[in-house]
């Protein structure tokens, strides 16, 4: 089903959270986040001790500073309460509603809902707004025109309703106008649940300009107009009354007019200064991304840069691997979670191709991702996923998961999908320059590490091993009789053969072991902390595993020389021609056999 911003949301009809689930999230760290900053600054810092006191939320002031924290129904009502009595302010929570813009709290929220551009706009994205707060009621737009707008607040939880809950809505709806300059909204509550009715309804107008103080204008000069005219005939002394009531009102107008132009200007200003950051941020955070090629690097930075530039979401970077989807980099998100993400993305892989960015604003209603919002300790209600496309071609998903149903906006879904176009170039690039030093760095046929790459790893290798003061041992092995196998059976023949060898090598050393193809038949085997025992050990697992490698009519055998040092009493260089000589005196004893050396190049010991 898509939107009217052009964003593809899907979703079916899945299992549902329970009420008692809602209950249980029926307040979120914005909320709290806002009541603990207005107590704070109307009685100041104990006043707040107070509160989580008489709340029975002593110890708790560092998990209701998190936005992203959501408690019960039973525990919003207590602080609503204790603010109440600490403050003395039966209306408290229509004040904090109404200072919210006052407060330094849900920032991101704030810049998003201005950059909508409107009123009209933000009362019309209300529902995504109002789930950023609460679980357990849903806010709906019932009728609208350009100044108005009628909504109904129901409960979707059992909990009932609250004047609390009232209060602060009509203060959040308030203060929407606020956000562009222009003077509060009137909220209008007639129809209320805490007074009986079936649910709270409301009736929301506002100013789109200066229309109101135009008409203001009009009024008094037709006013003054009526007094003049009305003295002219009757009391000639009202002519005068009236120019003076029509000069000093139209003063009062022009005033009223000019504080409005200047709260606009600064607002316009305020405006123009969070677009010129918001590019900012994402422009520094696409040069970052380009700025390194490294694959594992690019990886990292595409999850933790998003937070950046898009807001402070839980992330996820699922990878394509084949017909799978794979979740390579997250924010913390639960194993559990994260198989559902990668199990979603593979059911709409065509969908993400196709249309591009996805919108799930609740997660409840697909059957794949209804785990994930009672996921504790992260429960998660929506999410956006926008696909890293490039040529055509589905690269990965990055996904935005939010802790509320409902809550991304038009510019949040926008600034993903842009964010996701660059990301995957990012990683094109990254994955070209990696498989490039991949070639670069491996044997053609065999897929072992070529000597380049093995002498980079042995000088590496070697200047850890001289920190820790560890041993290293070196393998050089050199098959038998190898020329016959080309001339009896022809050099394609002999490529397969080695092929085998190099699969018989793979599976005989260690993970963190190297093993190379020095040229024709012969490959080198570099071992980290390893003494001779251990090396003759892995060798003589490598050299029966050879043997295993099928060649018609023979069984291949191979030699091996084995050097074993401390790299403060030799060079990598000189361990691999005492390894070479070790080989060598293999071959001259018989082939089939491993000798390992000790010493120095000048002065070799062979055993």
């Amino acid at each position: 089903m898509a939107r009217d911003d052009g964003i593809e949301d899907t979703g079916t009809r899945g299992a549902e959270v329970t009420s008692a689930w809602r209950r249980d999230h029926a307040g979120s760290g914005l909320t709290s986040r806002l009541i603990l900053a207005y107590v704070e600054r109307e009685a100041g810092g104990q006043a707040v001790q107070r509160m989580l006191g008489r709340a029975g939320l002593s110890g708790a002031e560092k998990r209701l500073r998190n936005e992203n924290h959501w408690f019960s129904y039973e525990t919003k009502l207590a602080l609503w309460s204790a603010a109440e009595a600490v403050l003395e302010d039966p209306d408290v929570a229509e004040h904090v509603g109404a200072t919210a813009l006052d407060l330094s709290v849900a920032m991101g929220l704030k810049r998003t809902l201005r950059a909508l551009g409107t009123p009209g706009l933000v009362y019309g994205n209300v529902v995504r707004a109002n789930a950023k707060f609460n679980w357990a009621h849903r806010l709906d737009v019932v009728d609208r025109d350009a100044a108005h707008i009628r909504m109904r607040y129901t409960d979707v939880s059992g909990v009932g309703y609250h004047r609390y809950d009232c209060d602060y809505t009509k203060g959040l709806l308030a203060t929407v106008p606020q956000l562009f300059g222009l003077p509060p909204a009137r909220v209008a509550h007639q129809v209320c649940g805490a007074r009986g009715g079936e649910c709270c309804e409301f009736d929301v107008r506002w100013s789109t300009g200066t229309h109101g103080l135009t008409r203001a204008a009009f009024a008094l000069a037709a006013g003054s107009a009526a007094l003049a005219t009305a003295g002219a005939l009757t009391e000639p002394v009202l002519v005068p009354v009236a120019a003076g009531v029509l000069v000093a009102g139209e003063f009062g107008v022009a005033v009223r007019a000019m504080r409005f132009m200047q709260r606009r200007l600064r607002v316009l200003d305020l405006r123009v200064r969070e677009q010129d950051d918001a590019a900012e941020r994402l422009l520094s955070s696409l040069e970052d991304l380009s700025s390194d090629l490294r694959l594992d690097e690019v990886l990292d930075k595409i999850t933790a840069k998003a937070q950046t530039a898009v807001g402070g979401k839980e992330f996820a970077l699922l990878l394509a691997d084949g017909s799978e989807m794979r979740a390579d980099r997250h924010s913390g998100i639960p194993t559990r979670s994260l198989a559902a993400l990668e199990s979603w993305a593979e059911e709409h892989r065509e969908t993400l191709l196709e249309r591009g960015t996805v919108v799930v604003d609740d997660l409840t209603t697909d059957s794949t991702l209804a785990r994930l919002p009672r996921e504790e300790p992260m429960p998660l209600g929506s999410m956006c996923a926008a696909p890293l496309l490039f040529r055509d071609g589905l690269l990965g998903v990055l996904a935005a998961l939010a802790h509320g149903s409902t809550v991304f906006l038009p510019g949040e879904a926008a600034a993903l999908s842009a964010y996701a176009a660059h990301a995957a170039i990012a990683l094109s690039n990254a994955r070209l320059v990696d498989r490039l030093e991949h070639q670069a760095a491996e044997d053609p046929l065999t897929g072992l590490a070529n000597q380049r790459a093995f002498y980079s790893e042995c000088a590496a290798e070697f200047s850890r091993a001289r920190r820790a003061r560890s041993e290293v041992s070196i393998v050089m092995l050199d098959l038998d009789d190898f020329k016959a196998i080309n001339d009896l059976h022809g050099h394609p023949y002999g490529d397969q053969v080695l092929l085998g060898v190099a699969d018989a090598l793979r599976t005989s050393v260690r993970g963190h072991d190297t093993a190379a193809r020095m040229g024709g038949d012969e490959f080198a085997i570099l071992l980290p902390d390893a003494d001779a025992e251990v090396a003759y050990d892995i060798v003589d697992r490598a050299r029966n595993a050879i043997a295993r490698v099928p060649v018609a009519s023979a069984t291949l055998s191979c030699s091996a020389g084995v050097t074993t040092a401390s790299p403060a009493d030799a060079s990598p260089v000189e361990m691999l021609a005492l390894a070479d000589m070790a080989l060598y005196q293999a071959k001259g004893l018989g082939r089939d056999r491993t000798v390992t050396s000790r010493g120095t190049a000048s002065h070799p010991s062979i055993a």
